[in-house]
């Protein structure tokens, strides 16, 4: 079998189990949290003349914070869905 013929299977396989309930929260988490670091680097594009330099640090460091976040949540779903898939795959032979 050629490898993009399955892959194209796994992927078709694996769409089942981004779907469940517990996935699709962590996958709005992660989406959520990386929307909210996309608005706090906005807000410090367009409020850099008005904003004090203290400001600005903290607000970099809830970016970091938030895209670490996202980072995790998008981990820990690819994880979850990966290891269902095996366990299934495995249990099924």
């Amino acid at each position: 079998m050629n490898y993009f013929e399955r892959k194209s299977e796994d992927d078709a396989a694996k769409k089942k189990y981004f779907l469940e309930k517990t996935n699709l929260r962590l996958k709005y988490a992660a989406l959520s949290s990386i929307c909210i670091s996309i608005i706090l680097l906005l807000i410090m594009i367009f409020c850099l003349d008005y904003l004090s330099p203290g400001v600005l640090l903290f607000l970099q460091g809830c970016v970091g914070l938030f895209t670490i976040v996202f980072v995790i949540l998008v981990a820990i779903l690819y994880y979850r869905v990966n290891a269902s898939y095996f366990n299934d795959r495995i249990h099924k032979k």
